[in-house]
């Protein structure tokens, strides 16, 4: 088990470092936002209110 965990604490800590060095842009945190409640809005148009 240990092992497991130096395995997954190596892949880990690569792939952090791979999100850092990442050079492209992300996306605006208010973007994300916006398609997250229209996805909301969108499943409460949708479902009958009980």
């Amino acid at each position: 088990m240990a092992a497991d965990v130096n395995s997954y604490d190596t892949w880990f800590c690569a792939q952090v470092q791979a999100a850092l060095e990442d050079a492209r842009s992300g996306t605006p945190q208010v973007q994300v936002m916006q398609a997250a409640q229209a996805l909301i809005d969108a499943k409460r148009e949708v479902e009958p209110k009980s």
